[in-house]
């Protein structure tokens, strides 16, 4: 249960992110409500994981992928754009989770 917790939280905080963006600095206020309950229902989510993992391989993580998700959704639905650099530091995020997880076994 506690990554099915850990990706709620993930999604929860991507969710959160796409809606600030999409609230485009608090102009659009349902924007601005359902990035705050995002957040709210993340945090929820992050503390129910908490119970079943550990601290530091929860919150590494739920920051890493929820950069990533928010990366690769900014560039299909804001058309951001990621240059080669940030793409090889994103690649370093993944392999640095996959580094988390391999390490506990």
């Amino acid at each position: 249960m506690g990554y099915l917790f850990l990706l709620l939280t993930i999604l929860a905080e991507t969710v959160a992110v796409l809606y600030m963006k999409a609230s485009n600095g608090f102009e659009h206020k349902w924007s601005a409500a359902l990035a705050v309950m995002a957040y709210l229902l993340s945090f929820v989510f992050l503390t129910l994981a908490l119970k079943r993992l550990p601290m530091g391989t929860a919150n590494a993580t739920w920051a890493g992928a929820s950069t990533l998700l928010v990366a690769v959704l900014g560039v299909y639905l804001f058309k951001e754009e990621l240059n080669p650099k940030q793409v090889l530091f994103l690649t370093l995020i993944v392999v640095g989770l996959m580094g988390l997880h391999w390490s506990r076994q």
